[in-house]
């Protein structure tokens, strides 16, 4: 916990970046029904929003407070969060690290099921990563094992959101873990194969 307070003060302090101790407009701006942010059912709060540039791309990175009742309290579950924009809007789709399941993840649909067609394809893949995805056909095409042991090893799950790609893992991380976490989904952007950016054709 304290080398996350003196990670968030080196970031704070560092004008390449800037920061803001909540973001309730910035959090408004996600749909509440995919991952991380649904697994908050009971309310969420975003925390130290660092906004800047990481290796020429622009990068969100927060800690995510995700509230759920359970017997008579409340109780919040923390997520680290990065968010990367994409070229173009691609197909509402879902990659989840098994190393991120849990009861509670598993009863909760990992893209929102009242605006799009997502559903999970657990033939898809191996078993390292659960698909859930509006266009299966899309899903198929970025699948690759080299992904999938990426998100593995990361504890990683990611969902594109329209023009935007959501990674997020479990815990308080540090910001230096976060980029780190930015730079695998960077990487798994940049392995999208060239169709992919063609979709659909």
């Amino acid at each position: 916990m304290f080398e996350v307070r003196k990670s968030i003060k080196r970031f704070r302090d560092d004008p390449a970046w800037t920061y803001r101790k909540q973001g309730r407009d910035y959090l408004d701006t996600f749909d509440r029904r995919g991952y991380p942010f649904s697994l908050g059912p009971d309310g969420l709060a975003l925390r130290h929003l660092l906004q800047g540039s990481f290796r020429g791309r622009e990068v969100s990175l927060f800690h995510l407070l995700a509230w759920q009742r359970s017997g008579k309290a409340n109780v919040a579950w923390t997520y680290s969060v990065v968010v990367l924009p994409l070229p173009r809007v691609l197909p509402a789709t879902a990659l989840t690290s098994r190393r991120l399941a849990s009861s509670r993840v598993e009863k909760i649909p990992a893209l929102n099921r009242v605006t799009g067609r997502g559903r999970d394809l657990p033939g898809l893949g191996t078993h390292l990563v659960r698909y859930c995805a509006d266009e299966p056909d899309f899903a198929a095409l970025i699948s690759t094992h080299a992904l999938e042991r990426l998100m593995h090893k990361a504890r990683l799950g990611w969902r594109i959101e329209g023009d935007r790609m959501i990674g997020w893992t479990y815990g308080r991380r540090t910001y230096e873990e976060l980029l780190s976490l930015a730079e695998t989904v960077a990487a798994i952007i940049e392995g999208f194969p060239e169709q992919a950016w063609q979709w659909p054709e």
